[in-house]
């Protein structure tokens, strides 16, 4: 049995910590945080926004390293999580509800980070490029003269994406039984989109699903938008900080306000 589409927030809620917990470890988390303050040149101090800041696995390593970080995410799951996180950690991270549509700040930041392939999506199974631009006009303007964006996507170069639809699996055991998180892709080389149809099927329940977007950038691209919204100095590395070459596993960009 399968119930209707739900909410992309609801999938990406409980299910995305659950089945992502694995991947994302403590051991990672740290490596990434290092490459963060490294590439942005954090330093104690410096004022981050972390947009969306998901379950807090960034967020409270930067607060840790003596910066003062604004996490904001639409996910109340997410936020609950992050919050019980820091406060394990013995960090202080000041967590709001919301996401970039709402976002209104004014010159506040030294650094933005939007990590893990946060920068793209869209509303349902839609990208607005004219509202993806208007995220990277917010972006600036909330950062202080000289302050950094950084950005780390998915690499368009990626030779596993293919306009016909293609499937990946994660899986995972417990008491109550084996589950299932299926994610049927399929990438539009001429927008630039990856399509994506994700289900999740636990044990015992009615399988859920929804659908979404992603806008997907080459180097090129992506820094001739970050100009047009009044970047500078824009840099691309790969996913360890190494200049990106057409196999990098990810696209980490960095651009600063003048």
């Amino acid at each position: 049995m399968t119930v209707p589409d739900q909410d992309p927030e609801e999938v990406f809620g409980r299910d995305y910590l659950d089945f992502y917990a694995a991947e994302l470890h403590d051991g990672l988390n740290d490596e990434e945080a290092e490459l963060i303050a490294l590439l942005t040149n954090l330093a104690p101090g410096h004022r981050v926004l972390d947009l969306p800041c998901g379950h807090g696995r960034i967020a409270e390593r930067l607060a840790a390293r003596g910066a003062e970080v604004v996490g904001v995410d639409r996910s109340a799951t997410f936020l609950e999580h992050a919050r019980a996180s820091a406060a394990r950690r013995g960090v202080r991270v000041d967590y709001r509800r919301g996401d970039w549509h709402t976002l209104c700040m004014e010159g506040e930041f030294d650094v933005v980070v939007s990590w893990f392939t946060s920068f793209g999506y869209g509303d349902g199974d839609d990208v607005s490029d004219a509202a993806l631009r208007t995220q990277l006009e917010r972006h600036y303007a909330a950062l202080r003269p000289g302050g950094a964006l950084l950005l780390e996507t998915l690499n368009i170069l990626e030779p596993g994406l293919t306009d016909h639809e293609s499937s990946t699996t994660k899986e995972l055991e417990d008491e109550r039984g084996r589950h299932l998180l299926v994610d049927r892709s399929r990438f539009d080389p001429n927008r630039g989109v990856l399509h994506v149809r994700r289900h999740v099927a636990r044990s015992g329940q009615p399988t859920r699903s929804c659908r979404y977007a992603l806008r997907l950038f080459s180097a090129t691209e992506l820094r001739r938008w970050l100009r047009d919204a009044g970047f500078v100095d824009t840099q691309a590395y790969g996913a360890e900080g190494e200049v990106f070459r057409v196999d990098s596993g990810r696209m980490v960009t960095v651009a600063r306000r003048p």
